[in-house]
């Protein structure tokens, strides 16, 4: 899967956490067979749900690019895209790493 955060490709400790960018941090987590870096064990809990639902919602088996744009404050607009079809969504977590909005977005 290839992850842009906020304009930068992410997901291997030299770019940043697949979720918010950051370098710091030691944690891994396999996702669809990939191992992406995170920089904690709290951004992979909410990547891993961000994920879930995108492939519930959409009836897929995996994601190919997911692009990511926001923060934990704010909330984050992404697209994600799967053999040529687009899915545009906005989320926002909770405090236990669940989702807390998630609106469709055109």
């Amino acid at each position: 899967m290839r992850i842009i955060v906020n304009g930068k490709e992410a997901g291997t400790k030299e770019k940043g956490c697949a979720l918010c960018g950051a370098t710091w941090g030691e944690y891994y987590e396999e996702i669809d067979n990939e191992k992406l870096f995170f920089c904690c064990d709290f951004c992979a809990l909410e990547f891993t749900n961000m994920i879930k639902e995108v492939k519930k919602r959409n009836n897929w088996d995996r994601i190919d690019d997911l692009e990511i744009n926001g923060n934990y404050y704010t909330g984050r607009t992404c697209t994600a895209k799967r053999q040529g079809k687009e899915y545009k969504f906005y989320v926002k977590f909770d405090d236990e790493g669940g989702i807390g909005t998630f609106k469709e977005l055109n």
